[in-house]
């Protein structure tokens, strides 16, 4: 239930009143803004907001003129320790903690109204220069200007500080506002009359939430491409020397190249697809046909191999840009190294077996009557690496 921490009377303008939303997927975390006619048609100006959210959030932030952290000009709210609450003005510099510095903080105060009270942290921000900043500006005649929001559950930081260090957010969402429709007659607190009230309270038409991508996508994505690149290729790779059937080897790579492919469309739009199942089809046709690796068969190898180590080092990656935690990090650690540490113990196995085999004497053909142009009687004729057709069991 969103609950903004202001409401509206049934007869007042829509026009004339701060226009509020609430984060999806939080629990009433909910913000509003308000902006005067004196604002609006002025290149600076006040601006009024509003941030409300239950004591069992750690922090709570919100970040003008962008979709993104980068060039965001952001409002953490924590409570103060004392029964109020704490407002930094941080910019945004992209998936880091924002950081508060006093030459590019925006110029914020604290108004009637704030405070900790009834389990809600509650903050009415007047802000002085939120129009613009170093690093973006706020057009408060937009109808779609950008906003962020993010959020972490936790225990009160009790600070006064607005230096204070806030850990990474449980979840983020992006959404626009209509500001042409915020619009407030009087340059003055507008909170101040504030009651809760439902989720009706937001203003119709004002609000667009952007669209998220669904977490099971994203961790469908992650999940399906690592096991595609610390299980199931190390795996296909072992097939050939292990069982020697080429056939297999290349139905499991296919396979598992198609998966990859899937997971890795959940995940990622518009990347380059790469050929590699043509290497390996070119390196089995040389193979075939000389008896011998050429030129596309250590392309084929190698490139394979190169990109099943970059492909477990970029899941582990991931998981770490995702913030997974630490147990799941040490898990796939533990898997991949086990799986790619077997793939190694094969792989030298093979190469030991065929250095082994190429170093034995050569294979040998029945006796050849004797006649000219042909061996003597008895003499053992080599076979020069020819392989005989595998009978049929």
């Amino acid at each position: 239930m969103c609950n903004p921490a202001y409401t509206k009377t049934a007869a007042t303008h829509i026009s004339a009143e701060p226009i509020s939303t609430c984060a999806s997927g939080a629990d009433n975390v909910c913000y509003a803004v308000g902006v005067p006619e004196t604002t609006a048609d002025s290149t600076t100006g006040n601006i009024y907001i509003q941030m409300s959210a239950p004591t069992s959030y750690s922090w709570v932030g919100l970040g003008a003129g962008s979709q993104e952290m980068a060039g965001a000009n952001m409002f953490i709210m924590y409570a103060d320790g004392t029964g109020n609450v704490t407002v930094s003005s941080r910019l945004g510099k992209g998936e880091t903690q924002p950081l508060y510095s006093a030459s590019t903080a925006s110029t914020l105060q604290l108004m009637a109204g704030s405070g900790v009270s009834n389990g809600i942290m509650l903050a009415n921000i007047l802000c002085t220069d939120c129009k613009s900043w170093s690093s973006g500006t706020l057009s408060t005649t937009s109808t779609s200007s950008n906003w962020i929001g993010a959020w972490k559950a936790g225990s009160a930081l009790d600070s006064t500080d607005l230096s204070e260090t806030i850990t990474y957010h449980d979840s983020h969402t992006s959404f626009a506002l209509d500001l042409s429709k915020a619009t407030i007659a009087t340059d003055s607190n507008p909170f101040t009359s504030a009651v809760e009230a439902t989720s009706s309270a937001s203003t119709t038409g004002a609000v667009t939430q952007a669209a998220k991508p669904n977490q099971q996508v994203i961790w469908a994505h992650g999940l399906g491409m690592a096991l595609a690149f610390a299980i199931f290729y190390p795996l296909g790779s072992a097939i050939m020397p292990m069982i020697g059937k080429w056939q297999i080897h290349a139905g499991w790579q296919v396979i598992t190249w198609l998966s990859m492919w899937a997971f890795f469309g959940l995940g990622v739009f518009g990347a380059q697809q790469r050929d590699l199942p043509a290497l390996g089809h070119l390196h089995h046709r040389h193979y075939l046909k000389y008896r011998q690796r050429g030129v596309i068969s250590y392309i084929h190898l190698y490139w394979g191999r190169i990109l099943i180590i970059l492909g477990a080092i970029n899941g582990g990656l991931g998981l770490q840009l995702t913030h997974a935690p630490s147990s799941w990090i040490t898990a796939y650690m533990v898997i991949a190294i086990v799986v790619y540490l077997l793939y190694a113990g094969i792989k030298v196995f093979a190469v030991v077996r065929r250095r082994n085999r190429e170093a034995a004497p050569p294979k040998t053909s029945a006796k050849m009557w004797p006649s000219s142009g042909y061996v003597d009687l008895g003499d053992e004729v080599p076979m020069n690496n020819w392989y005989a057709p595998r009978s049929e069991k």
